[in-house]
């Protein structure tokens, strides 16, 4: 289902994990969302703008495992939402091991 960037705002707040946009504040709890905006494509119709598509990461930031991630997918899969697969990439932050689990989600304005 094709969504715009309101809706995917909406259903990454259902998934009751705290969203931030480009950087969580330093005390956010684990774990959280973080969007940034990626690119933006255009369909073109007779040479005149059609839709603007922007692409954004999505990104779970947690101390824990995969299972963090799966109320994000829940909420996805409810409102028909096209995302990639899921990657994992750690790395450090204060002396404790953070995995982001990031996928990338398509919008149509």
């Amino acid at each position: 289902m094709q969504i715009n960037f309101q809706k995917l705002r909406t259903i990454l707040k259902s998934s009751g994990m705290s969203v931030y946009r480009d950087e969580a504040t330093t005390n956010a709890a684990y774990p959280y969302i973080i969007y940034e905006f990626v690119n933006e494509t255009h369909k073109r119709s007779s040479s005149k703008l059609f839709k603007s598509m922007p692409l954004y990461q999505i990104a779970v930031v947690t101390n824990g495992t995969e299972a963090d991630y799966e109320p994000l997918k829940d909420v996805f899969n409810v409102h028909g939402v096209e995302y990639n697969q899921f990657d994992g990439i750690p790395y450090d932050e204060n002396d404790a091991t953070i995995t982001q689990f990031i996928t990338y989600v398509r919008c149509v304005n």
